[in-house]
């Protein structure tokens, strides 16, 4: 029992450490199209996660992984299915997030960053304008940051 307090509390102390990747705020990527649209550079076509999920996972993108760099970073840019979109509805406003957990591999003597990052237009693009931003929620521990961005807009 103590073995396993001690091994939990280790691993939570690693992913509340500062990493040296996470040094940057962590902030949504703006070029990331709505709703699981695939564009270049945002591979939507196929998930790895089945269609009765609610959250669609495409592959990460995987940088630093050649064995030579101390970080490796999983970028991600999962998004919600089409029927819990349609579910929720028109709805007047927009959600752009990003997420960092950041934590150091022992095994590979390497900081492991992972990256997910989200953009939902419950507008469905039919708003009227640019809309207008609200405060941001902002959650940063080290080794875990989360950043959501909302917009509202007039339908």
């Amino acid at each position: 029992m103590r073995i396993g307090i001690a091994v939990l509390s280790g691993a939570t102390a690693l992913m509340l450490v500062a990493a040296p990747a996470a040094a940057e705020p962590v902030k949504p990527d703006l070029g990331q199209p709505a709703n699981g649209v695939s564009a270049p550079g945002y591979r939507t076509d196929r998930t790895v996660t089945p269609g009765f999920s609610p959250i669609q996972v495409p592959p990460p993108i995987v940088t630093g992984g050649d064995g030579r760099s101390r970080t490796v970073v999983y970028r991600a840019y999962p998004f919600l299915a089409d029927w819990l979109h349609q579910a929720i509805g028109r709805q007047p406003w927009e959600v752009q997030g990003a997420a960092r957990v950041s934590f150091y591999n022992p095994v590979a003597g390497q900081t492991v960053v992972i990256n997910p990052n989200g953009h939902c237009d419950f507008t469905d693009g039919q708003h009227l304008d640019a809309g207008r931003a609200l405060a941001p929620i902002t959650v940063d521990l080290g080794g875990f940051a989360v950043r959501i961005e909302p917009r509202a807009h007039r339908l």
